[in-house]
């Protein structure tokens, strides 16, 4: 069995003083340990964020293929799908 162990990156940045007294602030709370629980959190919120973002972009692109090779207006699929519908039953 092989186990793969994932290194640490260390991540060298700036930031102004009013975002580090935020930052301070919310430490203060308690909401995170330290500095470092602080900034991992918010890395994995950002990547989070960024993914979700290239999603909706696919999905969008991916509907408007789906538009253009279908287009049919929105009242007739509504009426078409009624019409399914009705037939189902």
């Amino acid at each position: 069995m092989c186990l793969k162990y994932m290194s640490d990156v260390i991540f060298k940045t700036k930031v102004d003083d009013l975002l580090a007294r935020r930052v301070k602030d919310i430490l203060r709370q308690g909401s995170f340990r330290d500095e470092e629980a602080f900034l991992r959190e918010a890395i994995k919120e950002m990547v989070r964020i960024y993914e979700l973002r290239e999603l909706d972009e696919r999905m969008e692109k991916f509907a408007r293929n789906i538009a253009a090779k279908h287009s049919m207006s929105l009242s007739d699929a509504v009426l078409a799908a009624r019409v399914e519908e009705d037939d189902e039953l």
